[in-house]
């Protein structure tokens, strides 16, 4: 079964309110240390929040270190679509997160941190 994998082309003004709903938002340090623990924070809806109801909800979402799998968090109807995790990184990377919609297929985000010793 092939999908389709929504990703944000371009920011500011110009995003549509599916992006602004959809595309998941990585809060987490920009710069952090050799193998300590850091939090991050993935949310749905930064501009447009993300419904969470039976017909319309994100399923689950997994966080990744470029390529490598992290962790997995699943959602159900009204609960809020956020989860902090702790993460420990050896070398910088792209923090990636692939999310799915029971309406709208897939979504990725993604957010560079920097590794230092």
């Amino acid at each position: 079964m092939a999908y389709e994998l929504n990703k944000l082309e371009h920011t500011g003004e110009d995003k549509t309110a599916l992006e602004k709903k959809h595309v998941p938002y990585i809060q987490a340090p920009d710069k952090v240390k050799k193998d300590e623990p850091f939090e991050v924070t993935v949310t749905f809806g930064k501009e447009i929040v993300h419904p969470m109801e039976p017909g319309h909800f994100i399923e689950y979402f997994d966080l990744y270190a470029e390529y490598a799998s992290l962790a997995r968090v699943t959602f159900t109807p009204h609960m809020k679509a956020e989860a902090t995790l702790h993460v420990k990184l050896q070398e910088s990377c792209k923090l990636r997160v692939y999310a799915y919609c029971n309406l709208h297929d897939h979504w990725e985000g993604y957010k560079e941190i920097e590794v230092v010793e």
